[in-house]
């Protein structure tokens, strides 16, 4: 055999197993990327998710009286999917 023949086929071989592992390299670091993107995403979707959402009524003149008044109307904070008695349908 030739060794100019041999030394091509080796070099050929060493190049494509040089593609290869390029391409390989590059996809594992594509994936994680990709991986961490979604898991980015969802920990924002979990954390709008749980917001609380805060409501502050009007002063009630009947049930507050005196200087109470000066302090506002009742706070809450309710959970997004929570829904009061009033607004569930039967």
């Amino acid at each position: 055999m030739n060794w100019s023949v041999l030394l091509g086929q080796m070099i050929q071989g060493i190049v494509d197993w040089w593609k290869k592992l390029w391409f390989e390299s590059k996809l594992k670091a594509r994936l994680k990327m990709i991986e961490l993107e979604n898991q980015i995403e969802s920990e924002i979707e979990r954390e709008e998710a749980a917001k609380p959402i805060y409501t502050e009524h009007p002063v009630a003149s009947e049930l507050q009286t005196g200087e109470s008044q000066a302090l506002g109307g009742a706070m809450q904070l309710t959970a997004p999917w929570y829904k009061p008695e009033s607004h569930k349908s039967n």
